[in-house]
């Protein structure tokens, strides 16, 4: 008989397989867990009960050995930090504004958290390290302000949630209407729920080592302040949330290969653990220093910020590919060249950043990852890029219907060589669309013996050429992104790892006529086609169109008569 998940070590966030005991891991494209060894399949559910019946006995265990009068909780009357004191050890000011502190009536045992990732480093250690960090910063605004208000550096326990379960995501993009959806498993995601200090720094001294953190007991905080939750419930969802949307961010821009994306979450059946991390830190007017108390990393801000425009890299490439393109056959001077890309630099900026906004970011200086170790008693603190890691895989799944009408998990793709190939005869057949028109009709008609350019003049077509240019430089610089990211090309990721086109062929289909909206789903749910464009702006549609087909009549004509 199979028993149930096991918990390994007697932590929640080791999860043992209920078929072989070897560590499982979660399977983000078949929702489930799945042991690395044996393959055996574990549903949500089961780790969730799980989680549950560990957390009732985690609960008594605490119960037990509550220390009745031995703690003390202090309210702050300015900002409303809750603080836990030793009986005997309470401080009269406040280490998060400075406020006087009032006692009040003795902390409840059903507010204390259940896992502990205890302080590695103490405190005199972590006030030489922020020391030096400071002076090592001494020509920037953050190591000045840290140097000079060290005198307010402090360490406390802190409140987070620890977060597992599934996330339901919504994907647009920037310029375009068509909304993709992405799920994602949170694993190991912490959420700092205290509102005194800035959440932003307290995620860049992330990650902790989750393989220290222990079943909470009062022995863990002897010695140590301990800083309560204070945010409610829906204040922690919305904390959640933002944190799980900057874990989906590098993916999601990966895929809709633009840093210009907007992410609306959605959580479902979340299981949430109340742990107590170790931090040092400075909150000092716009100061934020923060330091992690198990492996040393330090994350400062003092709320500067910093624009960029990534938009411009393409209207730029665009300019300068286009000046090349005209100046090198014409062998233009260096005063023409300017003037040229003046020109194309005016119409491609103005086509392409219509409607961009520039990314503001908040000036956060951080440490490498670190991981702290005692040698001979002494502490080590090695740093190096990726040397402590989330083990846990937060990364999300794209999913789509298939021709079946059923979600599967999907890879999406914007370009291929034989959608380019498309997109420049489609371009190349507009522009040209008269002349060829006219070579048909003249081969068709054309006397035995004739030659054929003698009935046939290209440059006649010149009208047409201009306006159905100018529509093709306007297609190329910003149509093609939009229609090529409201048509993706799909493959279903399959059980064995392999891709398999989906979709019909004509929901993949781009073309020029997609700047105009054609193509494109409506409110209504039927897709614009070129007669409910004309109907739709009246008048001017059909006098448009009436134009667009005088014009195409007559370049054709004059290029063989």
């Amino acid at each position: 008989m199979k028993e149930k998940v096991g918990i390994q070590s007697g932590s929640p966030l080791e999860l043992s397989c209920k078929n072989c005991g070897a560590p499982v891991g979660f399977d983000i494209v078949r929702q489930t867990y799945r042991c690395s060894h044996c393959g055996e399949l574990t549903g949500i559910q089961e780790v969730q009960r799980d989680d549950l019946h560990w957390k009732m006995l985690q609960k008594e265990n605490t119960r037990a050995d509550f220390p009745g009068n031995r703690l003390e909780e202090c309210d702050c009357p300015s900002c409303g930090a809750k603080i836990i004191f030793q009986e005997g050890e309470a401080s009269e000011t406040c280490d998060f504004c400075g406020s006087r502190l009032v006692r009040k009536e003795l902390t409840e045992e059903g507010e204390m958290p259940e896992l502990i990732i205890p302080f590695f480093i103490t405190f005199e250690e972590a006030r030489r390290r922020m020391l030096d960090w400071g002076h090592a910063h001494q020509n920037t605004p953050e190591g000045k302000s840290v140097v000079s208000g060290m005198g307010k550096f402090k360490g406390c326990y802190l409140p987070y949630q620890l977060v597992r379960g599934p996330v339901h995501g919504t994907i647009s993009r920037d310029g375009n209407s068509r909304k993709y959806q992405c799920d994602g498993y949170l694993e190991g995601t912490a959420v700092n729920t205290s509102s005194q200090l800035d959440n932003l720094v307290l995620n860049e001294v992330e990650p902790f080592d989750w393989s220290a953190a222990r079943p909470f007991t009062y022995g863990y905080i002897a010695g140590h302040k301990v800083k309560l939750n204070d945010i409610s419930e829906a204040q922690t969802e919305k904390r959640i949330l933002a944190e799980a949307a900057q874990d989906f961010r590098p993916e999601v821009e990966r895929v809709m290969q633009t840093s210009g994306v907007g992410i609306q979450l959605t959580s479902g059946s979340l299981m949430e653990l109340s742990v107590l991390l170790p931090v040092c830190f400075i909150k000092s007017g716009k100061l934020t220093a923060v330091m992690n108390g198990q492996t040393g990393r330090i994350a400062v801000s003092k709320e500067r910020e910093k624009k960029s425009y990534p938009w411009m890299i393409e209207p730029l490439l665009y300019t300068i590919l286009a000046t090349l393109l005209l100046s090198i056959p014409w062998h233009l001077q260096i005063e023409e060249i300017f003037l040229v890309a003046f020109v194309f630099a005016a119409i491609f900026f103005s086509i392409m950043g219509d409607g961009r906004k520039s990314l503001i970011h908040r000036i956060t200086m951080q440490s490498e990852n670190s991981k702290a170790k005692r040698e001979n008693g002494e502490l080590k603190i090695e740093e190096r890029k990726g040397i402590l890691k989330n083990p846990c895989d937060n990364t999300p799944v794209f999913y789509e219907k298939n021709n079946q009408g059923r979600c599967v998990p999907v890879k999406i793709r914007f370009y291929s060589l034989r959608r380019w190939f498309s997109i420049l005869t489609n371009t190349f057949v507009t522009v040209f669309l008269p002349a060829i028109l006219a070579a048909f009709v003249r081969w068709v008609y054309m006397e035995p013996g004739e030659a054929f350019m003698d009935g046939y003049r290209m440059q006649y077509g010149a009208a047409w050429y201009v306006l159905a240019g100018m529509i093709a430089v306007m297609y190329l610089a910003k149509g093609v992104r939009r229609d090529v990211y409201e048509h993706p090309i799909l493959y279903e990721i399959l059980p064995n790892g392999k891709k398999r086109l989906i979709g019909r062929r004509k929901d993949r289909k781009v073309g020029i006529l997609g700047m105009f909206g054609i193509g494109q789903t409506q409110s209504d749910g039927k897709k614009l086609t070129v007669f409910r464009l004309i109907k739709g702006l009246g008048g001017i549609g059909i006098l448009l169109a009436a134009v667009t087909i005088v014009l195409l009549i007559g370049s054709t004509a004059a290029i063989i008569l």
